[in-house]
């Protein structure tokens, strides 16, 4: 593999890690600061935000220091890879997961608000308990199934790795239509209405804008994990024999997929507008301080 492809690749997963980690921390504050969210949504985004920071902490620079030794030709590397393979493929499975729930989340919330006219039904289902243990239930799956596929042969590691892939991706697509199908639905039978029996309704209306917002930024999101995650699942699948090719396709799609740990948090930021409005006063308030400490 040529050097300058590897200090490419180590160079942009420097600057990566070091963003995954800031911009996960700050979308952290900012959820503690957002109090218009539900719980139970915060839950599940701080659990997506708190493996992307894993992500930057200590799998990013074990991966730079794994492609410094291919650089080098260093032998005996297969414990170490293992050790990378098992923390990286916990902590990938843990984000997948955590996704894939708040995309079910967004639809029993929009489904049973529509189905019963208020949110107190969503409230009594989709409660904290039941997701923090949910959130737990993914760490413990995330690291059974990255053990799993690190013991297996590499046969069966790449098939379980690329179905919990494939078969979370299939799950949102097909969530996210079924949602799209609700929303188109709902208008329709809106619009149907004469404005007289629309009126009363106008405080169930607002909700349902709100949770309909909630849903689009998370199926950006959605797209974003599409984007980064399905190319290595595609060279794993298309790509069987070990060759130079296959083994610098597989770098630049590990970068591409750490790419995503520090693109949700700007996703966040972008698509919820209370957590935009957190961001831009966290970085107000440490703006005026160093001002004020540059001043002192």
């Amino acid at each position: 593999m040529k050097k300058a492809s590897l200090v490419l690749n180590c160079v942009v997963n420097s600057f990566l890690s070091y963003a995954t980690v800031m911009l996960n921390i700050l979308l952290i504050v900012a959820l503690r600061r957002t109090s218009s969210l539900p719980k139970t949504l915060k839950a599940l985004i701080l659990s997506v935000a708190l493996a992307d920071i894993g992500m930057g902490i200590l799998v990013q620079p074990l991966h730079i220091a794994r492609l410094l030794m291919d650089m080098k030709n260093t032998n005996n590397q297969e414990t170490y890879k293992e050790i990378v393979n098992v923390i990286g493929r916990t902590l990938a499975n843990v984000s997948f997961f955590g996704v894939t729930t708040i995309s079910v989340d967004r639809f029993l919330a929009i489904h049973l608000h529509l189905k019963h006219q208020d949110l107190l039904t969503y409230q009594e289902i989709v409660t904290y308990k039941r997701v923090v243990a949910t959130v737990i239930l993914s760490w413990l799956l995330g690291a059974s199934l990255a053990l799993t596929e690190v013991l297996s042969s590499e046969h069966v590691s790449n098939l379980v790795g690329v179905s919990v892939v494939l078969v979370c991706l299939f799950t949102m697509g097909l969530i996210y239509f079924k949602i799209s199908t609700v929303v188109r639905r709902h208008t329709v039978q809106v619009h149907a209405q004469p404005a007289q029996a629309v009126a009363p309704n106008e405080e169930n209306r607002s909700n349902f804008e709100r949770l309909r917002k909630t849903a689009v930024g998370t199926f950006y999101v959605y797209l974003l994990f599409l984007a980064c995650h399905l190319p290595i699942a595609i060279v794993i699948l298309t790509g069987r024999k070990r060759n130079k090719k296959r083994r610098h396709l597989m770098i630049y799609a590990h970068t591409l997929l750490y790419l995503s740990s520090s693109l949700v948090p700007l996703v966040y930021c972008w698509k919820f507008r209370h957590i935009r409005c957190a961001v831009k006063n966290i970085l107000l308030n440490i703006f005026v301080r160093q001002n004020q400490i540059q001043e002192g």
